[in-house]
């Protein structure tokens, strides 16, 4: 999408917001806020076939610990393989040997151009995470009897998360 009639409102860290200049049927022209993002990466880390690593994660801007799969955010010019490793090592202090792409998705398309690429990370050897001062978190392991029955009972209501798990649950890629 051309950012040529967009207007920024916000540079942040992770993201920007930029106010965007849409002509409509009408011949009106209207104004929608978007979140320029530039992507992100959630990983399944896989400690077999039947186990995973989960991340117990608090989230302050909604006010609870979720149940998630590791997951990050990628520098402006990062690639997704090489935010995958930095990502699944900060979080869960695991290094991989595999890492395949499964999926691209949007997360938010009404509002966000950020792509989130979901890997399946394979071959782990546990390490030292390396989580941000701001972050709490703790690890999980997961057999897939517990995740689909956490699925059906609502303990998992991450967007992202539900859609690896998805995926690992019913996809013959794994």
């Amino acid at each position: 999408m051309s950012k040529q009639n967009e207007t920024i409102l916000l540079k942040g860290n992770r993201f920007d917001v930029h106010m965007m200049h849409l002509k409509g049927s009408d011949g009106k022209v209207y104004q929608r806020e978007v979140i320029r993002h530039p992507g992100a990466v959630v990983l399944i880390p896989m400690l077999d076939e039947d186990t995973i690593v989960l991340i117990e994660n608090t989230r302050p801007t909604v006010g609870e610990t979720l149940l998630e799969l590791p997951a990050g955010t990628m520098e402006w010019n990062e690639n997704p393989e090489s935010t995958a490793k930095r990502e699944l090592a900060e979080e869960t202090g695991y290094r991989a040997e595999t890492y395949t792409l499964l999926h691209q998705f949007y997360s938010a398309p009404g509002i966000s151009d950020e792509l989130m690429y979901l890997y399946a990370v394979k071959d782990l050897s546990p390490g030292d995470h390396n989580r941000e001062a701001v972050e709490r978190i703790e690890n999980r392991i997961a057999t897939r009897s517990e995740i689909l029955r956490w699925i059906e009972e609502g303990k998992i209501r991450d967007g992202k998360t539900l859609i690896g798990l998805y995926a690992f649950l019913h996809s013959s890629k794994f």
